[in-house]
Parts: C-alpha cells; structure tokens; sequence
C-alpha cells in the first residue's frame, strides 16, 4: 500500500503530482514518519524471520523528518552507497529537535546492512561473504565514531540534561549498533569454521562474547518505565544475546571468572525479556524459545560443538531454527558433532 501511495518517493511524488504539490509541510513530515514506521518494520521483521527485505535502501527519494519552524526545511537523504551512513551524520545532529528519530533509523539501516550480508552467506561463496563482512565492520567503524561525543555511553548523560526518554530512545541506537556488530561475529564464526578450530574461528568466538557482555551492559542501563514506548522487536536483540551467553556459558573452556560474568550478564538479560514479556506477546514467546533452546543443550560443549550449533541459528524467529530447539533429536545430534 505505502509503494502504491508513494510513500517510498514522497519528495518526487509532490514534484509531479498536483494533489501532492497542495499537501502542506506538517502533513508531509507527517506522511514521511509514516514510512519512516514501515521501514523500521520492514527491518526488524525480516531480521527477525530471516527473509529479505522488501524495502530496498538504494531506492528511497522521502526524505529523513527535519524540522524547521520558519522556513521549509531542505531534504535529508538516506545515502545511496550502503557504505556512507556516517557521512549524514552531521547535517542530522545539527538539528536537535530531531536527531534522535533520525539516528533511529541510521542504526536500523546498519543493521540491515548485515541483514543483507546474512543472506549472501546463504546463497553465495565464503569469501564474497567475508569480504562484505570486512566492508561492514569499516563502515560500523565509522559511523560509531561520527556519532556525537558520549552517544554510546549507555548511562544517562545527566551533566547535558538527558531526561529519561531521549535517554531511552538513545539507548535504543546503541542496541542497533550492538547488534550489527554481534551478527557480524556470529557470521564471521561460521565462515571461519573448520575441522581444527583455529585461531582466527577463537577470536571471532571471543568477539561474540564481547558484543554479548556489550548488550547486557546497556540492558542494565535501561529504565523500565519506559518499556510500553518502544517496539517489542528490541526483545530480538536480547534473545539473540541470551542465546549466545548460554552457548559460551555451556563452553568446556570456560573460565570461573568467565562463568561467573557470563550468569551476570545472562540474568541481566533474562529478566529484561521476562519484563517485556509481561507487556507484548513477541518476548513471551521468546523467553519460551530461549527455555526450550537452554534445556535442550546441556554442556559442557567443546568448540566444535558449538561451532555446528552456530550456523543453524539464521534468526530469532526462522522455521528451521525454532524446528532446530523444538527437537531434542537434533539438538543432541549437533551437540554430538
């Protein structure tokens, strides 16, 4: 429906059209939050499920919400090089009103990116996929450093006079940011895999864990008053976060200061998702999920264990991986590898 209105080229649309030319300015901003929800829903559903997009970032002509009280504010373009997120940064925190919403859907745009780079793993060679995946990591790079000083601190910056919802909503970005580096790793994991276990499938392991221990930082940050005025989709990053925890916590080379963090952080994250889960039906079926998963693999698991339990986790949601955690036959099959 958004495609056949034109949601996804508003600015063209108003050039062309004359019923769209008479569209005022606060109904058009009003038009492009619109797809701006769509887009964000487009993302986090087929993250979820792990099937493609339907919106194609490289052919969008509506441009980001500026707001400028006194005159028409000039358009604001999502870059059409995949790799250049962090070059819209600036023209976006110049305007303070809507920064945050914009920086949204930046991070929502570069966790796509991997989304993307997901899919070509599936469908095409090793070496196409690590190649994508190194452009990736040098473009989160970037855009992590073009954000504004203490963006990433996960604490309330009460010094600036952070209220508790910009806080929120900054926390938010954070998580995006997070997660693409964590799918990054668990794609970097699969792709380095092989028989001996060598160093290079350890570090992308170890960088799994750091991601992990990242999200349950900022968990700990979160203010859960504020949990009814966000997508439940966020609960997707701290299943996936769970998940991985439970794998390394499960390791047969853990350490006891290791294990100890790791149960840390995993009931940092339990009982963030069982909070979500007593609002929005998606983190209850998640908390169910992540249950089921934990009883079903019992360690302790050496690396190549897990290494066969990685590359069946395609998304949160995916057929193959909630019929992988429903059958104990597989699960103890791939536990066996």
């Amino acid at each position: 429906m958004a495609y056949r209105v034109g949601l996804d080229r508003l600015e063209n649309m108003r050039a062309l059209y004359s019923d769209w030319e008479a569209v005022g300015e606060q109904d058009m901003q009003e038009w492009r939050a619109v797809w701006w929800c769509i887009y964000h829903l487009d993302s986090y559903c087929n993250l979820a499920t792990g099937t493609p997009f339907l919106i194609e970032d490289d052919n969008i002509s509506t441009s980001l919400i500026q707001c400028h009280p006194n005159n028409t504010p000039p358009d604001l373009y999502m870059p059409p090089r995949s790799g250049s997120l962090w070059e819209i940064l600036p023209p976006i925190t110049s305007n303070t009103q809507t920064s945050l919403r914009n920086i949204n859907v930046i991070t929502v745009a570069a966790t796509r990116q991997v989304g993307l780079a997901a899919r070509m793993h599936l469908l095409r060679g090793k070496e196409e996929t690590i190649t994508r995946l190194a452009h990736i990591e040098r473009n989160l790079l970037a855009l992590r450093l073009a954000l504004p000083s203490g963006w990433l601190n996960p604490r309330r910056n009460a010094f600036s006079d952070e209220s508790p919802a910009d806080h929120h909503a900054r926390l938010i970005t954070v998580l995006h940011l997070i997660m693409a580096q964590l799918l990054v790793s668990i794609l970097s994991c699969s792709c380095s895999c092989s028989e001996n276990q060598d160093e290079e499938w350890l570090v992308n392991w170890q960088r799994v864990l750091e991601s992990c221990q990242d999200i349950a930082t900022a968990a700990s940050a979160w203010n859960s008053s504020l949990c009814s005025t966000v997508d439940p989709a966020i609960s997707l990053t701290i299943f996936t976060a769970l998940v991985f925890l439970d794998l390394h916590q499960k390791s047969s080379l853990i350490s006891a200061a290791s294990l100890k963090s790791t149960t840390q952080h995993k009931d940092i994250l339990r009982l963030q998702l069982e909070h979500f889960a007593s609002i929005w039906t998606l983190p209850r079926l998640l908390t169910l999920s992540f249950k089921g998963f934990s009883e079903s693999v019992s360690g302790p698991l050496s690396n190549m264990q897990i290494a066969s339990i990685m590359p069946r986790f395609e998304a949160p949601l995916h057929p193959r991986w909630l019929q992988f955690i429903s059958s104990s036959q597989s699960v103890s099959g791939a536990c066996r590898y």
